[in-house]
């Protein structure tokens, strides 16, 4: 039968100011197949910990100039030593100093005179539990791998798939367009023209989906940033100038109040374009006619606050936590009735978060919402 004490190995420093006592335990735990270094008192202990750090470290209390209690508190101190476990030798009638071993960061004790069962039990017990938390650490590092592997291969599918279908989403739109110009008989003119707009009905859905995914894959992705100085009043009035004729469209008022056109931020032009594309396009979409959105701003020493405010359908309470979570949509009919793949609020929290900002809102069902982004000033 093999003995429990030899089936694990290890390098273990010991710190006694006593050689005969550092004699003994050396030979003890060398015998049984244990690395063995040794030291003299508290420095001479630092400097080879942080030199070459062992698996454990059997330490005297009572040492001169440095002892063991201040020992081990430089250890736990430090991120660097902090997790080598520390069983301090003490004589058995020191209850008081046992205790403050413990208070200190000992993980157990051995009391003088050292006994060789007692010894290679408790050095044997330590170090089976280091070389497990190392095998538990190995395996949380495998399966971070192994996972991170797994959802960048389930991006770069899905970032070729979505972008694949944009030249067939294209070729359909080429042909609808010919369609129209086809001439059929008159009892034929109304299915050809309900079915062309069908097709083009379905095609801008696919391919505000692929924008929204491809979106959201880059910024899961956190590709670095692009940014760069950016005066935010002639921003805003850009990414808006599209829209006014939207929101005409559909008899929805759409205001801007300009900030201090010198205003100016840090940001990826073309990802914060995206934000205030999914934000205001949300805002109209959910408006219903003779309403009216409004981009304002706020500001103080530190932030920036752009305000995106609505007189539609607002937001249940129990939806607003879930809000900015991908493909979650408000669960009510009023909302489904309009097209939406769920994403769009998912990829402007991802790229505020990125430029250090922060997103909110605030609704009230049948009233309307505020959308919030909160960005840092330039330092």
């Amino acid at each position: 039968m093999t003995d429990q004490t030899n089936t694990t190995s290890g390098a273990i420093l010991i710190v006694d100011d006593t050689p005969a006592n550092l004699s003994l335990l050396a030979d003890i735990l060398s015998t049984s197949g244990y690395t063995v270094t040794e030291a003299l008192d508290g420095p001479a202990a630092l400097e080879i910990v942080h030199t070459t750090p062992p698996d454990l470290i059997l330490l005297d209390i009572w040492m001169p100039g440095m002892d063991g209690y201040q020992v081990c508190q430089h250890l736990k101190n430090d991120e660097s030593t902090h997790d080598i476990p520390v069983i301090f030798i003490s004589a058995l009638s020191d209850v008081d100093g046992i205790v403050r071993a413990f208070d200190v960061g000992g993980v157990d004790y051995i009391t003088k005179p050292v006994k060789m069962k007692e010894v290679l039990a408790r050095v044997a017990s330590q170090l089976t539990l280091v070389h497990q938390r190392r095998q538990i650490v190995e395996l949380r590092e495998q399966d971070r791998q192994y996972f991170k592997s797994l959802d960048n291969m389930k991006n770069e599918f899905i970032r070729m798939a979505t972008h694949d279908l944009r030249n067939p989403l294209n070729i359909i739109t080429g042909y609808a367009d010919l369609l129209k110009e086809v001439t059929v008989a008159e009892k034929d003119a109304y299915i050809l023209e309900r079915a062309i707009e069908g097709v083009e009905s379905s095609v801008d859905k696919m391919r505000t989906l692929v924008t929204d995914l491809l979106d959201l894959i880059q910024v899961e992705m956190r590709t670095d940033l692009t940014l760069v100085p950016v005066r935010l009043a002639s921003f805003l009035e850009i990414c808006l100038s599209g829209f006014y004729l939207v929101a005409t469209a559909k008899h929805v008022q759409l205001l801007y109040d300009p900030p201090d056109p010198e205003l100016t931020l840090n940001l990826d032009s073309s990802r914060m374009e995206r934000v205030v594309d999914n934000l205001v396009s949300n805002a109209i979409k959910y408006t219903p006619p003779g309403g009216e959105v409004k981009v304002t701003l706020q500001a103080d020493n530190d932030h920036v606050i752009l305000l995106f405010s609505d007189t539609g359908l607002g937001i249940p309470a129990e939806d607003i936590p879930h809000l900015f979570d991908a493909f979650y949509r408000v669960k009510l009919e009023s909302h489904w009735q309009q097209e939406g793949t769920g994403l769009g609020l998912s990829v402007v929290k991802a790229v505020v978060e990125q430029h250090g900002g922060e997103v909110s809102v605030e609704s009230e069902l049948g009233e309307g919402s505020v959308f919030k982004v909160k960005l840092p000033k330039p330092s």
